[in-house]
């Protein structure tokens, strides 16, 4: 594995000052290329309980799950490579006659079609879906979901969502430029090819879609959570772009994981959705 990423990595940089555009093209779609995790038993049980309809988003498709028939909306987002069927605990713990609770599967993931996602088409499925389950008393994500969830904000303030939940989020979208670059050992050339291609398809320089200008621009009440010894989404950046912010509340976990799924995290995130 590691001979083919070095591999593909050494191509991208030969054809990146030769081919800039087709260069840039082809390491978007392989940047947004989905390894579809499967659904387990449990997870299509879940899904069985509640309803599920197929969103079209600009080519793509998304899977809105949704329980309950509360006055209240809470809609969950997951990460890269998850689905919605990680929030069956959380959802479990919800007063279902208080509230109606949506799940989005996004492009490539869960129960919807296709191999590939970005945080713009994303973002779209998110829209798509505000406009059934909105205004939202609370939005809960995870991991790329989290940055989604922020982005959706930047790009449209207007957006009606009472409440934030922030999980194990990356820093911005400078940490998965770096993510991508550490793993294939990218040139700058590539780097710079890949920047052209993403600004194109955002409806923000990329620059811009950062938890911290989220943080510092939200006027509604924010829980971060995220694991001290996080691998993938390091803690640092969050802890520093979270800080002396009064309407933010954090909860950071050691001896976790990313996933973010234990007990104590479960309580935190309903306690937060239910006060």
């Amino acid at each position: 594995m590691k001979l083919v990423i070095k591999t593909v990595g050494a191509f991208i940089n030969i054809t990146a000052p030769l081919f800039p555009i087709w260069n840039a093209n082809y390491s978007f779609n392989l940047l947004c290329k989905v390894k579809r995790v499967g659904i387990t038993q449990k997870g299509s049980a879940f899904f069985k309980q509640g309803k599920t309809q197929f969103l079209e988003v600009n080519g793509h498709s998304a899977a809105l799950h949704s329980w309950g028939e509360g006055a209240k909306s809470v809609l969950f987002l997951h990460g890269w490579l998850s689905n919605s069927q990680r929030w069956r605990k959380f959802v479990e713990q919800l007063d279902l006659n208080e509230y109606t609770v949506y799940a989005l599967d996004a492009p490539g993931h869960g129960m919807a079609k296709g191999r590939h996602l970005n945080v713009e088409i994303y973002r779209q499925a998110f829209m798509k879906t505000y406009e059934i389950a909105g205004p939202l008393d609370t939005l809960v994500c995870h991991s790329l979901g989290s940055l989604v969830g922020a982005y959706a904000f930047l790009y449209r303030p207007s957006i009606v969502v009472k409440k934030f939940v922030i999980t194990g989020a990356p820093s911005g979208m400078d940490a998965i430029f770096a993510y991508f670059k550490e793993l294939l050992s990218l040139s700058q050339k590539a780097i710079d090819n890949l920047d052209v291609k993403i600004n194109s398809v955002l409806q923000l320089p990329h620059r811009e879609i950062h938890m911290k200008h989220f943080f510092r621009k939200v006027e509604v009440p924010v829980l971060v959570v995220h694991e001290t010894a996080d691998r993938i989404t390091p803690v640092d950046p969050i802890k520093k772009a979270a800080a002396n912010h009064n309407k933010i509340e954090t909860y950071f976990t050691n001896g976790n994981d990313h996933n973010l799924k234990t007990q104590d995290v479960i309580e935190q995130v309903i306690q937060f959705i239910t006060k």
